[in-house]
């Protein structure tokens, strides 16, 4: 009886210990694992970002991935909580302009400006792909992981893992800035909206407009 009380906390938390370890494995694989190039780069991303969290929630948790966010289920709430985080989103945005001359540290490359349709297919597949394994990874795998046991505090841990992430591949200037406040404002919404594809989705949304706003600003 008495080794069944001091081993039960740890057996509580034995699933998310575990996926714990596989979060930090993916990461550190995905930022150390030699890539050669764009191509290889993005396909390191692709493999140890989603598809290893897939084998492991398939066959290891044998789990369904809607259980991790892959579902379109709570459209009403999913459409709500997103326009909330657009409009959370642009208001921080905006104060960083306004107090910090956000728009002046945004760098975007000068071919973006010049050409619709570069700019198009930046963000349209090379955005589009990143916020997607970023937003399965983060949002949905890692906040799922810790959603039953943690409840509310699960989007402020994927967060911060994200954020030291970042740190940790020297990403934290003003180029990651809309992307760290989509990490925070996402994990919101994929937490009440049991859904990664809402704040995916308004990521993408986001981004298109904000880029699109900053080349204006500089015709």
């Amino acid at each position: 009886m008495d080794t069944k009380q001091k081993s039960s906390p740890l057996s509580h938390w034995r699933t998310e210990l575990i996926s714990s370890a596989i979060v930090l494995l993916c990461l550190f694989l995905a930022v150390y694992f030699p890539a050669q190039g764009t191509l290889q780069l993005f396909s390191n991303t692709l493999f140890f970002l989603f598809l290893l969290p897939v084998l492991y929630i398939k066959i290891i948790l044998k789990q369904n991935l809607t259980d991790f966010g892959f579902n379109t289920l709570n459209i009403s709430a999913g459409l709500l909580w997103s326009l909330a985080m657009l409009a959370s989103s642009f208001l921080i945005i905006f104060f960083l302009m306004h107090f910090y001359n956000f728009e002046q540290k945004y760098f975007l490359p000068t071919y973006l400006a010049q050409n619709f349709w570069v700019f198009l297919f930046y963000e349209l597949v090379l955005a589009n792909f990143l916020f997607f394994i970023q937003g399965f990874f983060f949002r949905g795998f890692v906040l799922f992981s810790f959603a039953k046991k943690l409840n509310f505090f699960a989007p402020l841990i994927q967060f911060l893992i994200f954020t030291l992430f970042l740190a940790a591949t020297n990403s934290i200037n003003w180029k990651a800035a809309p992307s760290i406040i989509l990490s925070l404002t996402g994990g919101i919404v994929a937490y009440k909206s049991k859904s990664f594809i809402y704040p995916y989705l308004t990521s993408l949304l986001f981004m298109i407009i904000l880029d699109a706003y900053i080349i204006y600003l500089f015709k």
